[in-house]
């Protein structure tokens, strides 16, 4: 049996949607970079708050698939906003559709992210949740492991690193 040749435009294509799946990765990285920081003491803060203590509490006495039942209900009104803000941007409405990221993403953050931290132990005792998660996990890394080898990503790590930096200098100098 001969090997034949690959198809080229089997992997012209290939080579396009990796680098347009970089793109993506790298952007979602860049903008979790930046705005994860900037919310990182307001999550301490209000983590601290007896009201969210006690809200945390109280998720990890729920039942797991009932915890997993009041994760899914943000979820499902929040994660379809980044969708639509990305065709925003396609359909070429780049302001509107950046900034309903931004804000997709910070209430993301602000509700999602604590929630599934607060239930994770309970969410965990789910068995093809756990396993789900953990594969999801695995695709994460690996697509970081790309695009952290990328030129684009190298670029993008610097400027969110010089973005912090202003930032920081900034919050100093207000103070």
């Amino acid at each position: 049996m001969t090997d034949t040749p690959p198809n080229p435009l089997l992997s012209a294509l290939r080579h396009v949607a990796r680098f347009v799946i970089g793109i993506f990765v790298v952007a979602y990285a860049l903008l979790d970079e930046l705005l994860f920081p900037l919310f990182r003491p307001l999550v301490a803060y209000l983590s601290g708050l007896r009201l969210f203590e006690a809200v945390g509490a109280l998720l990890l006495r729920l039942p797991p698939y009932v915890m997993l039942l009041v994760l899914a209900v943000p979820f499902f009104l929040l994660e379809p906003l980044k969708i639509f803000a990305l065709y925003w941007i396609a359909v070429g409405h780049i302001i509107q559709g950046a900034l309903l990221t931004i804000v997709a993403h910070i209430l993301s953050i602000l509700t999602l992210e604590r929630l599934y931290q607060a239930g994770k132990p309970q969410l965990m005792k789910i068995g093809w949740f756990m396993r789900l998660m953990t594969w999801i996990g695995g695709l994460r890394d690996a697509a970081l492991d790309f695009a952290r080898s990328t030129v684009a990503w190298k670029w993008a790590a610097k400027v969110a690193l010089d973005v912090r930096v202003w930032f920081r200098d900034l919050r100093n100098s207000v103070r």
